[in-house]
């Protein structure tokens, strides 16, 4: 298989440009996200369901959900702890149950 001379030069600038991309790697680029605070509702649980779900996801997870029951919320708190490792102790998990289903559920 013989290789003409253009393939050859067309190989070499496009290698010549992903080294050249590649050592440019090394600078640090950043961005700032803006900052998005999210507000519970006031009520019994507040403080415990803020500080449990934001260690893993937004608080907007919870207020962009449906209204669950409880047995909804129920199950999304267990999934959260059972399947996801969320570090909830069972009276937290009642707690936040209680105000999910209050403010943000079914109330039933």
């Amino acid at each position: 298989m013989k290789i003409s001379f253009s393939v050859f030069v067309i190989i070499a600038i496009f290698m010549a440009a992903a080294l050249s991309h590649a050592a440019s790697g090394n600078a640090v680029h950043s961005i700032e996200l803006p900052k998005i605070a999210v507000e519970l509702r006031a009520g019994e649980g507040n403080e415990t369901t803020g500080r449990f779900c934001n260690i893993c996801h937004s608080l907007d997870y919870i207020t962009m959900q449906p209204p669950f029951s409880t047995a909804q919320w129920t199950a999304t708190v267990n999934k959260m702890i059972k399947v996801m490792g969320a570090p909830i102790a069972e009276d937290d998990a009642k707690a936040i149950i209680n105000y999910l289903t209050a403010e943000y559920g079914t109330g039933k």
